[in-house]
């Protein structure tokens, strides 16, 4: 098996699910490790009843998103998310945002807008021992690879969440992406797409090579987390699950 490790993202689920049935499910599914997508603090509970709740779960990542303008008040709720992932003993902080202008392309302002603020949570949260990553996603502030350029241009420890079917979505080459962006990669998504929707990892029609990136990740001896993030169902999460299981397994993989 290889060294890589894997998470579930809880996305699936809904950002107000019974949390203790989504992690029944996952656990069910053969998975060790979540990420906790988009939930309010006030809806996880204290950090006592998350652990209970998870049981053997570890918690990898969490996930929110980021708006612009970023107001204090909206920097400062991330602040506590940030806190609250490092008790969970979370490695990384995935945020995803802005919504994109539908007039134009993203400004140089709105990169560097986002770039400000991106990078105030990078460095809180380095503070606390975990990286903050951002995932380029289309429909997004940043969705190709000059818009990674320039939002990495202006950052410096923030890093980067790149989404092998977001990135194939804009008619790039995931793989590429990850070689080029290796030196700030944060940690990974990975989720396949057919025919309008996501679909279960090996099932889409955007030509992923996932063993080729997983390939890659290997080489580089990459430490950070490989979260599968399927976003809906066609049958149920618990479905979903068990198949994106699979098909890692068919890889060679332990999730």
């Amino acid at each position: 098996m290889s060294a890589l490790r894997f998470a579930y993202s809880t996305i699936n689920w809904g950002e107000w699910c019974d949390l203790s049935a989504a992690f029944d499910d996952i656990r069910a599914a053969g998975w060790r490790a979540v990420e906790l997508f988009n939930h309010a603090l006030d809806w996880l509970g204290p950090p006592a009843r998350l652990h209970t709740l998870l049981g053997d779960l570890q918690v990898a990542t969490f996930f929110g998103t980021i708006e612009l303008p970023a107001s204090e008040r909206h920097l400062a709720v991330h602040k506590r998310r940030i806190d609250y992932a490092a008790e969970m003993g979370a490695q990384a902080y995935g945020l995803v945002g802005a919504a994109r202008p539908r007039a134009h392309p993203p400004t140089t302002h709105d990169i560097r807008a986002l770039a400000r603020a991106c990078e105030e949570l990078a460095d809180y949260a380095a503070s606390a021992g975990l990286r903050v990553a951002y995932h380029p996603h289309t429909r997004c502030t940043i969705e190709n690879e000059a818009e990674i350029d320039a939002l990495m241009n202006e950052t410096r420890t923030l890093t980067l969440c790149l989404d092998v079917s977001h990135i194939a979505l804009v008619g790039e080459d995931p793989l590429a992406h990850l070689r080029k962006y290796r030196p700030r990669l944060g940690y990974v998504h990975l989720k396949d797409w057919a025919r309008g929707e996501f679909v279960e990892m090996g099932q889409g029609t955007l030509g992923i090579d996932f063993a080729a990136c997983l390939r890659e990740l290997e080489s580089q001896r990459f430490s950070g987390w490989c979260v599968v993030e399927h976003s809906v169902s066609k049958t149920s999460p618990l479905d979903s699950a068990k198949a994106n299981a699979a098909y890692l397994h068919g890889l060679g993989h332990s999730t």
